[in-house]
């Protein structure tokens, strides 16, 4: 079960996932539940070997940014993320340098745990660590932890200045939904707070299934997707937000964005069970 495609062609970034798959959240559409009972039981524990060769085949086959997701909460399991960090210093020597090097998270144990973040965060910088991507479903904390499934949620900016503290840039993963944000007005009034509290950038992502698709439901509607489409085309010069629809799925259709999942599967799509 523990292949690697060898026929990687014009790749641009690879994924990997790490960690044991627990979670700190409980969001009713999981994507990455689905793959946990592929995960490790334990923090620490890595196929070295098929990270190691996944990481220098993806590089020598075009890719040069990689990302660390997760079928939980990556920072659950820092052991198992200190680890690829040491695999990735390995691949140093034989001239493989990942950059950018991203981090997802829900940012919940950033936000709580300060321990955690003064232990681990700078060490990750130190090793190649660029920025923190921290899923963002709503600025108001109450519906943020209404949806993320828990009884509250961090001060996002207290997760945002901890990311700093540590020479991190933190990129908000805002995702667009009727149960939160469901028009341009919303979206404006959230993208300028996220600007006035110094998130670096902005990715948005209507919400989508388990099957990888937009919901049809839970998403916002063609017409307010489009608004929001012209409106980042139109006044976000000077701030960094990138909307993402289906066309911009292009780029993992063709195969330019893999993800190394824990069952051992280099795919395209988190459907791949």
């Amino acid at each position: 079960m523990h292949e690697v495609n060898s026929n990687l062609i014009n790749m641009d970034s690879l994924s990997l996932f790490v960690g044991t798959g627990e979670c700190n959240a409980h969001c009713a559409h999981c994507a990455g539940k689905i793959h946990r009972k592929y995960a490790p039981k334990e923090d620490g524990i890595v196929d070295e070997n098929l990270i190691f060769k996944t990481l220098k085949d993806s590089y020598f086959n075009g890719a040069k940014s990689l990302s660390l997701s997760s079928s939980g909460e990556p920072t659950l399991s820092p052991k198992s993320v200190s680890k690829i960090f040491e695999i990735i210093q390995k691949c140093k020597d034989e001239g493989i340098n990942y950059s950018p090097i991203n981090l997802y998270s829900n940012g919940i144990r950033i936000g709580k745990d300060k321990n955690f973040c003064d232990k681990y965060l700078p060490l990750w910088k130190n090793n190649g660590l660029s920025a923190v991507y921290v899923t963002v479903h709503d600025i108001n904390e109450k519906n943020n932890a209404k949806i993320y499934g828990v009884s509250n949620y961090p001060n996002l900016e207290i997760v945002l200045l901890r990311i700093h503290d540590a020479n991190l840039l933190m990129r908000a993963n805002l995702v667009l939904s009727k149960r939160t944000i469901d028009s341009l007005e919303k979206f404006v009034e959230t993208i300028t707070h996220l600007k006035k509290i110094g998130v670096d950038f902005v990715s948005v992502w209507p919400i989508r299934g388990i099957d990888d698709k937009i919901d049809p439901i839970l998403s916002p509607n063609e017409n307010e997707l489009g608004k929001i489409e012209d409106w980042v085309a139109n006044q976000c010069t000077s701030f960094k937000v990138k909307l993402l629809r289906e066309k911009n799925r292009k780029v993992y259709e063709t195969g330019k964005k893999l993800t190394l999942f824990p069952d051992g599967k280099l795919s395209n799509t988190w459907c791949n069970y």
